[in-house]
């Protein structure tokens, strides 16, 4: 069971943790996409089509796989930082952490949460 100040603590933690994952993955899927963009554009006029193709899928690729990689690690990070119910291990997040720090009880198990 969490003290009230402890649940508060980790409800705090773990936004902080989403609002700086989120900019970052924001930023890097929107900023490498425009870059991307603009490189198809730079090898449809100096490549010819197969190897401007090849190319362009490997690229499209490697950004894909490093996307991926942010979601991960960032859903990862905020598994981490928010509490969890201590009768059923359920993640508060969301609905049910705001009624968690309602009601005091899980809203999946029923269990008591916050003291």
């Amino acid at each position: 069971m969490y003290s009230r100040e402890t649940f508060d603590r980790q409800r705090a933690a773990g936004k902080q943790v989403e609002r700086r994952e989120g900019r970052l993955l924001a930023v890097v899927s929107v900023g490498l996409g425009v870059a991307q963009l603009v490189f198809i554009g730079w090898t449809e006029k100096r490549l010819e089509h197969k190897p401007a193709v090849a190319i362009e899928g490997a690229v499209f690729l490697a950004y894909m796989a490093l996307v991926g990689w942010l979601f991960w690690r960032m859903q990862r990070r905020i598994r981490a930082t928010h509490p969890t119910c201590p009768q059923c291990g359920v993640l508060l997040q969301g609905l049910s952490e705001r009624v968690a720090a309602a009601t005091g009880r899980c809203d999946s198990c029923g269990g008591q949460v916050v003291e």
